[in-house]
């Protein structure tokens, strides 16, 4: 399974029954909360994480490795996904996928996978009354695959079918089209579903490179959540991954390599859609590069998307658009600021230009106002009063995500972080960003419409 994510960095953790009786309490209340990981890291370097929470007699047991299409040349693009693919497959202790499918149901495990630009991640949920067994069924998984070049051929028509599925979507041209436009000459680390050929013709020879490289312990977290003991996974972490050997380490060698600048480009492609896609893409803060600027644009997508912004207001109130979302892509490589709406073809062209004009006008003073930020930053921080409320989602997401591209502790902190964020640092992030700044515009519709809108060059003007 692919990923591509686009969402607002959660901010705060906190079970829900606890959430619900400190809502009132805002975002302070929040951030002084107990972290809800236990964590050690064994001698050969992998993070243990555990998220104890028994509501439910249920243990996901998680690996998440620090791969993905930001360490894919163009030789390599798809192929993390590939290899996710083949994880459910024979190992070492289980000759076939056949039998690897009977220890499965034997078990009472439900699993799956996905892989994104900076992490794959694979996960066994299961009766935590038989956590030690997935926890050897994960160790043998990641540790020991045999890759059989039968089970290759065959997933890669499985992967080659998801890519279908995908191509079939009406923005999928756009898309990729717009990818190429922001990320050309490394487009590939940023395409997690990756290209036909490079899949048809993926060899045993390049899974064992991307093992070597990526699959060693000192770059890898478990992540181990539910109806669990910490101390428990502590001793079942040392019982099945203590000797797991420790590899070089991929980074900086396997580093993605600099994005050159920018510049503005227009990319048109037909779709099979009944209004017009408009999609304007910028260059945003990078994590761990520009750290204060993610706070800032963490909270500005905040605002803007909040029902009675006035970038709400002059876009869908007054009837331009059917469909609005700006928001902010964090990543430690290459981060994003977008913005997609939908308008009917009469009302396209003005919808961008007030679109250009509300972003323009959030490089002044007093856009936001000082209540509309303060209702922000409570906001922002209560929706992740309830991030932890699905535990599941938590650690296969939430916790996999933030432990690859910056660390937990980042995570932990960033509400703290972002409630300092001043309507100054809104307006600079905004004008270092934004405003006047190089984008990529994506217009998708039906080819009639297109014909008729003729979009040029001249709508890339601010």
């Amino acid at each position: 399974m692919v990923k591509k994510f686009y969402w607002r960095p959660p901010l705060a953790l906190l079970p829900a029954a606890l959430a619900l009786a400190l809502l009132a309490a805002g975002p302070v209340a929040a951030q002084q909360m107990q972290s809800p990981y236990k964590t050690m890291k064994l001698d050969n370097g992998l993070e243990v994480v555990v998220i104890e929470n028994h509501s439910v007699p249920l243990v996901t047991v998680d690996i998440a490795v620090r791969n993905g299409s930001f360490t894919e040349p163009d030789e390599f693009a798809g192929l993390s996904h590939l290899y996710e693919h083949m994880f459910y497959k024979a190992n070492a202790a289980i000759p076939s996928q056949e039998l690897f499918m009977d220890r499965v149901r034997e078990l009472g495990i439900t699993f799956n996978g996905y892989t994104s630009d900076e992490v794959v991640t694979y996960f066994f949920t299961l009766p935590s009354g038989k956590m030690n067994e997935g926890m050897r069924f994960m160790a043998d998984a990641i540790r020991t695959p045999t890759f059989k070049d039968d089970e290759l051929v065959k997933e890669r028509e499985v992967v080659l079918s998801e890519f279908d599925r995908n191509e079939a979507q009406p923005s999928f041209v756009l898309n990729r089209a717009i990818d190429s436009a922001l990320w050309m000459p490394y487009v590939s680390r940023k395409q997690p579903l990756g290209q036909r050929p490079v899949i048809k013709t993926a060899t045993v020879e390049k899974m064992k490179m991307i093992q070597n490289r990526f699959y060693v312990p000192n770059n890898s977290a478990l992540i181990v959540s539910g109806d669990v003991k910490a101390d428990d996974v502590f001793a079942l972490a040392k019982k099945y991954y203590a000797d797991w050997k420790q590899g070089a380490n991929p980074f900086p060698t396997y580093n993605a390599p600099a994005f050159p600048p920018l510049t503005s480009k227009l990319v048109v492609r037909e779709a099979k859609v009944p209004e017009v896609m408009i999609h304007v893409e910028f260059f945003g803060p990078s994590i761990g590069k520009d750290d204060q600027d993610v706070y800032s644009a963490s909270l500005l997508t905040e605002l803007i998307g909040q029902s009675t912004s006035r970038f709400s207001h002059n876009l869908v109130d007054s009837g331009l658009v059917t469909q609005i979302f700006g928001g902010y892509n964090p990543a430690h490589n290459g981060g994003t600021i977008g913005f997609f709406l939908t308008a009917p073809k009469e009302k396209a062209k003005q919808a961008l230009s007030v679109l250009k004009s509300e972003i323009a006008a959030m490089g002044r003073p007093g856009y936001f106002s000082d209540a509309e930020i303060a209702t922000a930053k409570n906001i922002a921080a209560d929706e992740k009063l309830f991030d932890q409320d699905n535990v599941y989602s938590f650690t296969i997401r939430t916790s996999a995500r933030w432990w690859s591209m910056a660390s937990l502790d980042y995570y932990l902190h960033f509400s703290d972080n972002l409630a300092t964020v001043s309507s100054d640092q809104l307006r600079q992030v905004a004008n270092k960003y934004l405003v006047g700044k190089p984008y990529v515009l994506g217009v998708g519709a039906q080819r009639a419409t297109l014909d008729e809108l003729n979009f040029t060059q001249e709508a890339l003007r601010w």
